[in-house]
């Protein structure tokens, strides 16, 4: 049995299309009319089919066919886009998975229930990405959370509670997912079998310098905070690239103060994140070039975000490769850099996920693209896998 492509193509156009506000790209925000549409668009279609469908108090969509009292096999993504994004990160993952759904329900598996999943806030957000996962996973601490920003979203806190540590005993998760890098496309647009979601750790620092007037202050005397912090750009980037793991760092934000052509920068604000699949990595590398920058400059560092690496089910990737074997498609095992609500959920059962090359790597943008072949390959893939899983 193998997936009608002309199909997954039609809803996934569908739903970009319906459910935008974008003049460029698709803008689908998390917790927008949008995403919500979106969902309430995919509930109808499955019960349309007579899928048995739950909604969470949060929004979250669970798609449950099979028998009663057999394990439970789920797999899904979400519908929210970065703004101004592309038509695949994501939603692919649901249609691809609605699709999957379908056809297992055709199958009429007896050992083996399925239960499609879509869950709500993955993409960045004023709440904080991978919403969904981590609430049901009881990681999102109401307390924490501005009631301006709740109301904005349509939540209250007792809704939050109501779905917190609500995760299903499932048996295993997959999420199939476009790349959103260009490792694929490199080795023969394989389809791409995760090993690891790399963790992140990132820092704020701001560089102290002092402030002066840019036409009267001599060169040899300035304490300029911006030359400064391209210093502590450049040996990140020098250092990180000693490195064979995968572990990449990334300075994303600089914040200039006082910002003004005729004033020397007394301050800088960046921030410095670190990304890899080594747990040891994670927790050197930051440390290690955050002591070389504090003996070197005048800063103040401030912890920020920390999510830690987390390893695919061997039992999962030993399926997928095994189904690729079966269908005569090549795959290759590789790392995630980005983070994905399965990094979430690898902490509580068997997870995996199947990348879908991308083309030159372009994600969260209007450009993003993967060629139809590769999906339908890729899609093909996660379906012998899930029937596998009732053999």
């Amino acid at each position: 049995m193998t997936v009608d492509i002309n199909h997954i193509k039609d809803n996934l156009e569908y739903v970009g299309n319906t459910f935008n506000t974008a003049d460029a790209g698709y803008n689908r925000l998390a917790f927008s009319k949008e995403e919500k549409d979106a969902i309430n668009w995919l509930e109808e279609e499955l019960k349309k089919h007579n899928v048995s469908v739950r909604r969470d108090t949060i929004g979250n969509l669970f798609a449950r066919i099979g028998p009663e009292g057999k394990p439970v096999y789920a797999f899904g993504s979400h519908l929210d886009t970065v703004k101004n994004g592309g038509l695949y990160d994501g939603a692919l993952g649901v249609i691809a998975g609605l699709e999957c759904l379908l056809h297992l329900k055709k199958s009429n598996p007896q050992n083996t229930a399925y239960e499609l999943v879509c869950l709500v806030g993955e993409e960045g957000n004023p709440l904080g990405g991978t919403f969904g996962s981590r609430v049901i996973a009881g990681q999102v601490n109401t307390d924490d959370l501005d009631e301006d920003i709740l109301q904005a979203a349509e939540l209250t806190k007792e809704l939050i509670q109501e779905a917190s540590n609500t995760i299903e005993n499932y048996a295993g998760f997959i999420e199939l997912h476009i790349e959103q890098g260009t490792v694929l496309e490199r080795n023969g647009n394989k389809t791409g079998v995760v090993t690891n979601i790399a963790g992140i750790v990132r820092n704020h620092i701001t560089v102290i310098g002092e402030a002066g007037h840019s036409g009267t202050m001599p060169m040899e005397y300035r304490k300029d905070a911006l030359v400064m912090a391209s210093e502590i750009v450049q040996y990140i980037n020098e250092e990180v690239r000693k490195l064979d793991d995968g572990t990449v760092a990334t300075v994303g934000q600089l914040e200039v103060r006082p910002n003004a052509a005729t004033i020397i920068p007394g301050e800088v604000a960046m921030t410095f994140e670190v990304r890899s699949g080594s747990k040891e990595r994670l927790e050197t590398f930051p440390e290690e070039v955050l002591s070389w920058i504090k003996d070197n400059y005048d800063v103040k560092v401030v912890s920020g975000v920390r999510k830690p690496t987390n390893a695919m089910s061997d039992k999962i990737i030993e399926s997928i490769e095994q189904a690729g074997e079966g269908l005569n498609l090549p795959t290759m095992r590789m790392l995630s850099g980005a983070n994905h609500d399965t990094n979430t959920l690898a902490p509580f059962m068997d997870t995996g996920m199947i990348f879908v090359p991308s083309i030159e790597g372009i994600s969260h943008n209007p450009a993003e693209k993967s060629d139809w072949e590769y999906i339908e390959n890729a899609v093909n893939i996660m379906l012998e896998t899930l029937e596998s899983f009732d053999k």
